[in-house]
């Protein structure tokens, strides 16, 4: 439920041609309707917007409780959670504040992202939980990452690219030559390629927003974007229709492929080929 969630929340992003997990914005985008005054002010939206954590990862236990249950099930999906409590509140005891997953901002508040920034009691409950955060908690949050991404974890490969090489994120512009930091990188993109290849949207997406321009850790490729962009249109289309926003945006000779990248002819025949392949593997994945 909290992948359908996440996507959804991402397809909105998308079709305003906005990538969820590169947001530039400083705040969310919002239609032009009256927001009443007592609606909480919006905080920072951060690069990879965290997914809503399970009823076991929002109760009252104590920090250090919440983590012993969820790392105790040895489930690579719970120790994805456990980073993101930990990440949560590193978050939130910095900046006081971090983005909160919301529905209802769609539903109700017509903003076009279901997300939001804290309310009171949403403060005043991480307020109590983080402030038992030791330095040693916020530490181990690499290695639960770690362990949920070695174990295919959707989403979490692209966290271990967010915190950089050993949660250092400047590294790969201040020590690019080291040979710890040139291993960490050819790994990192080497399971990144992989995911998006076998058709994981939310790594697809993040390989395709960060291609168009690239950056210290994935080269500009004007044929991955491509691929990519396209790979999901067509796993859009097969998960929601071919009249979907997501479907038709990305569509291979649709405005946002034919502007964004220059490619020869036989280049976009041969990516979308490949684009088609991603999208057969994700509905052979889909029958299991």
């Amino acid at each position: 439920m909290q992948k359908k969630y996440v996507l959804a929340g991402a397809g909105l992003a998308l079709i305003l041609g906005i990538s969820l997990i590169n947001w530039h914005a400083a705040t969310p985008v919002k239609q032009d309707i009256h927001t009443p005054q007592t609606h909480p002010a919006p905080a920072t939206i951060p690069k990879v917007v965290p997914p809503p954590l399970s009823s076991q990862a929002t109760e009252d236990a104590p920090l250090s409780v919440q983590l012993d249950r969820l790392v105790a099930t040895h489930d690579p999906e719970n120790s994805y959670e456990a980073y993101w409590l930990i990440a949560n509140c590193d978050t939130f005891n910095r900046q006081h504040d971090r983005m909160i997953f919301d529905m209802e901002e769609v539903t109700q508040n017509r903003n076009l992202i279901p997300y939001r920034g804290m309310n009171d009691s949403e403060k005043r409950h991480d307020a109590k939980l983080c402030a038992g955060m030791t330095e040693r908690m916020r530490l181990s949050r690499f290695d639960y990452l770690a362990t949920a991404a070695k174990a295919g974890v959707s989403g979490a490969i692209i966290q271990v690219a967010e915190e950089g090489p050993f949660g250092d994120r400047t590294a790969l512009t201040t020590r690019p030559d080291d040979p710890l930091v040139q291993e960490w990188k050819a790994k990192v993109l080497d399971q990144l390629a992989k995911e998006a290849e076998s058709g994981d949207l939310l790594t697809l997406n993040y390989l395709w927003s960060h291609t168009v321009t690239g950056d210290a850790l994935i080269a500009k490729d004007p044929a991955l974007t491509y691929r990519y962009a396209v790979a999901q249109g067509l796993i859009y289309r097969d998960l929601k229709g071919p009249a979907a926003n997501e479907a038709t945006m990305y569509a291979p000779e649709g405005q946002l492929m034919m502007s964004i990248v220059d490619l020869k002819p036989e280049q976009r025949m041969a990516e979308r080929a490949a684009a088609q392949r991603i999208a057969d593997k994700a509905r052979e994945a889909s029958k299991h």
